[in-house]
């Protein structure tokens, strides 16, 4: 009895080590039109925060950063060409022990869409609520295109 026990134990030993492993390895990537991610650096970001953010302008920046930035020095924060570029969040939620966004714009100048596409990459085995804004900077959206929001599971 001890034996199948002492057995039982490695094997469980062995997939949690495996899957620890495995969480290790996930990476966040960025491409597509995609100029990069944005980091908030110590800022607090508020959970009210609405799923899809499009920030295109300066005054909208402004308001964002009085409305959801909270115990941090916003003057820090890197500056963004509103002229070139936009700020665009998809905040998304998962359950699993980690996760690795992989965000993507896709540019379709016949449909005039920007897709901003997010393929999650989970290391299942436990149930931890896991979140994300996925905060980026774009090319700011040409007037007559549309913004479209796609996620799904690798």
């Amino acid at each position: 009895m001890r034996f199948i026990k002492l057995i039982i134990l490695i094997s469980v030993g062995g997939l949690l080590t495996n899957c620890n492993r495995e969480c290790r390895n996930l990476a966040n990537t960025q491409s597509g039109g995609i100029v990069k991610s944005y980091d908030f650096g110590d800022c607090f970001l508020y959970s009210s925060l609405d799923s899809h953010v499009i920030i295109d302008d300066a005054g909208k920046w402004t308001a964002f950063k009085q409305k959801y930035l909270k115990y941090c020095d916003t003057q820090k924060l890197e500056n963004i060409d509103f002229s070139q570029h936009m700020l665009v969040g998809n905040k998304l939620r998962v359950f699993a022990c980690n996760v690795a966004f992989h965000r993507k714009l896709i540019i379709n100048d016949s449909n005039k869409t920007y897709t901003y596409d997010i393929e999650m990459e989970l290391c299942k085995g436990c149930n931890s609520e896991l979140s994300s804004p996925n905060w980026v900077i774009m090319p700011k959206l040409p007037a007559g295109y549309t913004m479209v929001f796609r996620n799904k599971v690798r």
